[in-house]
Formats: structure tokens, C-alpha cells, sequence
């Protein structure tokens, strides 16, 4: 306690001189403030702030003796009276009662309890000592008035207040100080206690040279029946050490002498990549973590190796590294076999949807290669909706891979459809009308059907969509639903477009085949009619895709005849 003590004295008197320095020098400079504010009493004030700026000199003299270095805080007590006093009598002079330079009251309060490294006690007695400088001359020499009462009440209740802080900050800044002097005074305890243990050190490096000793044997145990090859390689890929399982597979007989490089067993066609990707890492101090490529033992052999790497480093020198490597060649083949697997179904897939679609397709044979035109067209519209802020995260690279495979199911349901009508050479009644209409049902019904009997979302998802609304209009007028605007599935809206340009722009047997442009006018009088808007845009910022898909895909169209239906 008695050091705490002498710790807080010496604290405190270095902060003092700073309370000095502080007073004497923006005491003076308030000066601006009184002649902005209250002009007519600027020389007067500034004599008092002189005069206190001089006391405050005078107690700088005395902090520098014997007796300032014995009782520091009474010099700050001193300076704290002179600077109360000295503001006190400005106080009077503006009103008393009613003066707002009691402010500086509070300045000189919060400077006091800030920097000073007081208790509590010290901070309520100071902070109350100076309500009292500022209070008992006002009673003194001034008048006091309703409306004075009123202030004087209203900079009583801040005076308090502040007080009440100042007390409270000093207690925090009190237990802080006592926290951080009782942390000190445990480190040096900790250190005379290492300094013991110091004195008994042959004792503890026996045990510990005992302890790294079985520590060693265990490692080596480990080392040696590791499934995984650890090698250790110097600086120039020369192979310094190497577990049995290394040896083991390179087809080394442990008891030659090891004078085998680290590239010499990677695979020549990944020599390359191991030098870039790994090698001149780890020369770069940077540890390499499941990096793969493949090694050559002395047979021939290949094998799939996954290898992490850490630099070893002396003095801060580079020494060499640490390599463990896995044979993952089971693993890669497995993989292998998977992905050749996806492969397969792909194609089953694919396979599944063309052979659908071929079904509607070998019954109206004047389709020609519309299938094939549908799917590049809805792929190309899809891609372009895709740098839409409103379908980021929903037209995905796997949407767009679906609707060019779906989209050729649009026209499944003409399956349903008697050839009386489908394959009828003149206009349609009324009556054969609505029955053509039911195709759109009938594959999505079909399809829906398929659906039902997958788990999960599938490929035929979009395909069901298409089937069911492309024939859906943008403004309400279309079928089967009289679906309107965004409530028309987005893949439907995509095929409805593909699908008008893909018959405007083929011939047919009621009709010759319209030209791009042609094709295009009419596309673009039925934005947001039959087609929504932004399909149609991004119809547009393609038109020139769209034309050569059209006369590369086109070919010769067959003469048969096909129903007079509008799309």
C-alpha cells in the first residue's frame, strides 16, 4: 500500500505541472472570448486572467522546490482556487446570479478531475469547495432577481451534476490504477519465482530431455507406419529422408544409399505444373495444402497423389520442406468413374427429351428442324435475361442448360391430337380450333405425369411449364388459363417468342416464310400484347444470332401439308 502511495504522489506531481502549463496558458487566451462576448469588460478580465496567469508562474516556482515535490497537491489545490476565484469574479461582475461564465467553473472542474490522479473523496471535496467559490460571492455582492433565482437554481443543478461525475470518473480511473499496480506487483512476484526455478534448471532439463526422448520414440513409431510417404527435401529438391511406405512405393530398397530428387519421381507431364503451382511456393516460404498431381515409381507405375507441404526453416533461414503424400489413386479412379457415370445420364437424358419431342414432331413432319431452331433460340434469350438484375440467382447456368434442352417439348401434347385435324390442308372450324388448342394441356398433362414419378426437381420442370403456357399471352388473350403478365412461368414466356419468330420466319403450306424482318416488325407491334417486354429486348439486342440460326438451320422444308393455325 505504502508503494501504491508513493507510485499515486509521483504520478500526481507530474500532473500538476501540467495543470500549471494548462492555467497559464489558456487562462490569458480566454481573452478572445470575453472580447467577443463581453466586450466592455475585456480589459478588466483580461487583468484578472493575467493576474492569475502570474500566480500560477509563482506556483511553478514552488512546485519546482523541495516543498513542491513533498506536497504537490496542495500547490494543486492552490492553482484550483486561484483559477475558481479568478472566474468567480467575472461571475460577479456579469450578473451574478444570472451569469453564464459560471461555465468556466465547470472547465476548470473537469480539467481538475481529468488530469489530476485524485480518489473520490479528493474529487467531492475539490468539486464541492469550488461550488462554494462560485456561490458564497455571488450571495455576497450581488442582487438576486426572480428570473436570476431561476438561472442561478438551473447552473446549480449542471454544478452538482458535474461534480457528481468528476467523482465518479476519478473512482473508475482509482480502481484502474490499483488494478493495473496489483498486475505489476504479480509480475514480480512471477519473476522472483522464475528466477528460483532458474537456479533449479539441471533438475528440469533432465526430466525434460527424458520426456523429448519417449516424445521421439513415439514420433519415429508414427513415422515409420504412416500409410502416407513424409519425405524431407533440401532446398535443391534433393531428397534427404524418407519413411518405408516412400520406399515402398517408389521401389526403393530402404538400405540403398537415398540419392533420388524430389522431380525425378513427379510425372513428366506434370512436371511442369508441379514446379509452377507447388515448388515455387513452397520457395516462397508459403505451405502448400492437398495439392495433386501424379509420380512414377521405378516400374512405371502412375499413381494419383495428394501432397501438403510446410517450409522448415533455421535462424529464419530457408532450409528445406516437409512433404506428406497420399496415394489417392483409388480415390481418382472412383471419381473417374462418377463423373463418367453424369455422363452417362446426360446423354440418357438428352436422349429421353429429343425422343419425346420427336414423337409430336414425326406426326406434323412440315416442322423441319424447328425442334432444333426452338432450343437455340430460347437459349439465347435466356443468356441475355440472365444480366438482369430481377432474374440474378434465378436463371442459373443449369436454367439455361434445362430450357434448351425442355424447350423442344413445347408441342408433345400434338400427340393427342387426331390427324383429321392436325393434319387438316384447309382453315379450321371453330370447333377443330378448340380441339388443336387442347394440345397445350395435353402435354403438359403428360409431362406432368412423368414428373410426379421423380424425386426432386427435374429436367422436366421447365419442360412442363413450356408445355402447359406457351401459348399464354402477355396481355391475359391467351391459352388455356388466360394467364396475364408475370403470371406466366418466365421459361413459357421465353419458347412463346422462339416459337412465333420459328414459324413467321419457315414456309408452310398456307404460306410463304416472312423475312427477318418481317418477322421482327411483328414481334415488336406485339410487345407487351402477346409477348412480354423484356423478352422482347432481349430478342432485339440478338436479332442477328436469331437470322443465323434461321439460315443455317432452315434447310429445305418438306411440302406436306400442316393446319392453318396462327402460333
Amino acid at each position: 500500500m505504502q508503494k501504491y502511495e508513493e507510485e499515486t504522489r509521483d504520478l500526481l506531481y507530474q500532473r500538476v505541472y501540467a495543470i500549471l502549463w494548462v492555467g497559464i496558458i489558456l487562462i490569458p487566451l480566454f481573452t478572445f472570448l470575453d472580447y467577443v462576448v463581453v466586450r466592455e469588460f475585456t480589459k478588466l478580465f483580461f487583468i484578472y486572467r493575467i493576474s492569475c496567469a502570474l500566480a500560477f508562474l509563482v506556483l511553478l516556482f514552488f512546485y519546482y522546490q523541495d516543498v513542491g515535490r513533498r506536497h504537490p497537491y496542495v500547490i494543486a489545490v492552490m492553482a484550483y482556487v486561484i483559477a475558481g476565484f479568478t472566474i468567480s469574479a467575472m461571475v460577479v461582475n456579469l450578473g451574478g446570479y444570472s451569469s453564464f461564465y459560471y461555465a468556466g467553473l465547470l472547465m476548470v472542474l473537469v480539467t481538475f478531475a481529468s488530469i489530476l490522479p485524485l480518489d473520490v473523496t479528493q474529487s467531492a471535496i475539490t468539486g464541492f469547495l469550488l461550488l462554494l467559490i462560485y456561490c458564497v460571492p455571488i450571495f455576497v455582492f450581488s442582487t438576486p432577481t426572480d428570473e436570476g433565482l431561476k438561472v442561478f437554481f438551473n447552473n446549480m443543478f449542471f454544478f452538482i451534476t458535474f461534480i457528481a461525475i468528476s467523482a465518479v470518473k476519478c473512482y473508475e480511473d482509482t480502481k484502474a490504477r490499483q488494478r493495473e499496480f496489483n498486475l505489476r506487483m504479480e509480475l514480480d512476484s512471477l519473476s522472483e519465482r522464475l528466477s528460483y526455478y532458474a537456479h533449479n534448471l539441471e533438475d528440469e532439463v533432465e526430466k525434460r530431455a527424458k520426456a523429448l526422448e519417449e516424445s521421439e520414440l513415439r514420433y519415429r513409431e508414427l513415422y515409420e507406419n504412416i500409410i502416407d510417404m513424409v519425405i524431407l527435401v533440401d532446398r535443391n529438391n534433393h531428397i534427404l529422408m524418407a519413411n518405408p511406405r516412400f520406399y515402398e512405393c517408389i521401389g526403393i530398397a530402404d538400405t540403398e544409399n537415398l540419392d533420388v530428387t524430389f522431380m525425378s519421381i513427379v510425372h513428366p507431364d506434370d512436371a511442369l505444373l508441379v514446379e509452377v503451382r507447388m515448388v515455387a511456393q513452397l520457395l516462397e516460404e508459403n505451405d502448400v495444402k492437398d495439392f495433386q498431381f501424379r509420380i512414377m515409381n521405378r516400374e512405371g507405375i502412375t499413381f494419383d497423389v495428394e501432397c501438403n507441404a510446410r517450409v522448415i526453416k533455421k535462424d529464419s533461414s530457408l532450409i528445406g520442406f516437409q512433404m506428406v503424400i497420399r496415394d489417392i489413386t483409388e480415390r481418382k479412379r472412383l471419381e473417374r468413374d462418377l463423373l463418367e457415370s453424369y455422363r452417362h445420364a446426360q446423354n440418357a437424358r438428352a436422349a429421353t427429351i429429343v425422343g419425346l419431342a420427336k414423337l409430336a414432331e414425326y406426326r406434323d413432319e412440315a416442322t423441319g428442324a424447328h425442334l432444333e431452331r426452338i432450343r437455340e433460340y430460347a437459349r439465347i434469350i435466356a443468356k441475355e435475361l440472365a444480366n438482369k438484375t430481377e432474374y440474378k440467382g434465378y436463371i442459373t447456368p443449369d436454367y439455361i442448360d434445362d430450357i434448351y434442352s425442355s424447350s423442344i417439348l413445347h408441342d408433345i401434347g400434338k400427340v393427342g391430337v387426331p390427324d383429321s385435324v392436325l393434319l387438316k390442308p384447309g382453315k379450321l372450324t371453330k370447333e377443330e380450333f378448340e380441339v388443336i388448342k387442347r394440345h397445350s394441356s395435353l402435354g403438359g398433362d403428360a409431362l406432368k405425369a412423368v414428373e410426379s414419378q421423380i424425386e426432386g426437381k427435374s429436367f422436366l420442370t421447365l419442360g412442363k411449364e413450356i408445355a402447359y403456357f406457351h401459348h399464354e399471352k402477355w396481355d391475359g388473350t391467351g391459352y388455356p388459363k388466360g394467364l396475364k403478365g408475370e403470371e406466366i412461368p418466365l421459361s413459357a414466356r421465353i419458347v412463346a417468342l422462339a416459337d412465333v419468330y420459328d414459324a413467321l420466319t419457315s414456309k408452310r403450306i398456307y404460306k410463304d416464310a416472312y423475312t427477318h424482318d418481317k418477322a421482327k416488325e411483328i414481334i415488336v407491334s406485339d410487345s407487351g400484347k402477346h409477348f412480354a417486354p423484356d423478352v422482347v429486348e432481349a430478342f432485339l439486342l440478338h436479332e442477328q444470332e436469331f437470322k443465323r440460326i434461321r439460315e443455317e438451320l432452315l434447310g429445305e422444308e418438306p411440302q406436306a401439308t400442316e393446319t392453318a393455325v396462327t402460333p
